[in-house]
């Protein structure tokens, strides 16, 4: 584990203030080179104790040790800096970094899941919501039992119902969002089992699963100009989506629906034009 994945992965833990130094060393770990404690002090409204703590934290001896490991793992990056290719390089290192974080055994283990579940309910709140929707389609198109919810009334209403074979996935970027993690734990205590996609595998959903897919914080790449807090739970998504049609029953059943729409696509366009 890289010195930047450690900071990650302990980041729900940290204090406020080390929070910010955190974010500080993710969104600017290229750049760190020339920098020194008063000055990341001073960028982070901190103080060098502090920082200093943080970095024993992190089993450094000393903020100069935290800097030298994060400046080693620098890459060198010969694209021209122009627009198209920030965006291409955010979300390169969103996946990139996502990769780092993955267990692949855990995704295997998940798939399986997903497969074998008599039913199968999905919780998310705003945009982790909307990143629950296209999950359910998704499944829903192989034939599987699943349902959506991302009302916070009816995810409780819903976690009620759920009983023991019954499989949970929650999503929630910060694996802090309280109408989730309050629906998974009640779902857990009726006997289902419980999966997180989440960024933090220190936070609360992430505790409270029974397995916990990682996705890579975009908040951490430093371009306020086109984060997508999704994106990596959403690459995460097409590993398990294309995993899944790795089964000939699944694949068989998307094909059909997808036969299905495309037959009713159809249909609607030859009743337009025999309409007009």
């Amino acid at each position: 584990m890289t010195i930047l994945e450690d900071i990650q992965n302990k980041f729900p833990s940290f204090s406020e203030k080390e929070k910010k130094i955190a974010t500080y060393l993710l969104k600017n770990s290229d750049t760190l080179t020339n920098i020194n404690i008063s000055t990341l002090a001073k960028e982070t409204d901190t103080s060098p104790a502090t920082i200093t703590r943080f970095a024993k934290k992190l089993n450094q001896d000393g903020f100069v040790d935290l800097k030298i490991q994060i400046s080693s793992l620098k890459q060198t990056n010969s694209r021209d800096k122009d627009l198209q290719s920030d965006v291409y390089d955010y979300y390169t290192k969103v996946i990139e970094n996502t990769e780092q974080l993955v267990n692949k055994d855990d995704v295997e283990m998940i798939v399986n899941k997903i497969k074998d579940a008599p039913r199968i309910f999905i919780f998310g709140v705003g945009s982790s919501g909307l990143t629950a929707l296209e999950l359910t389609q998704r499944l829903l198109r192989m034939g599987l039992n699943v349902t959506s919810t991302t009302d916070s009334h009816m995810m409780l209403i819903t976690s009620s119902m759920a009983v023991e074979g019954d499989l949970i996935i929650g999503i929630s970027a910060s694996g802090e969002t309280v109408e989730v993690n309050d629906a998974v734990t009640y779902a857990k205590a009726n006997g289902a089992q419980v999966i997180s996609i989440t960024s933090f595998p220190e936070s609360t959903l992430s505790k409270i699963s029974d397995l916990s897919l990682i996705a890579y914080s975009s908040v951490f790449i430093g371009n306020k100009r086109f984060v997508n807090s999704q994106f990596a739970i959403m690459y995460q998504i097409d590993v398990i989506s294309t995993m899944l049609l790795e089964d000939d029953k699944l694949n068989e059943r998307m094909s059909q629906t997808i036969k299905v729409i495309t037959r009713s696509n159809q249909n609607e366009e030859r009743n337009k034009n025999d309409k007009t």
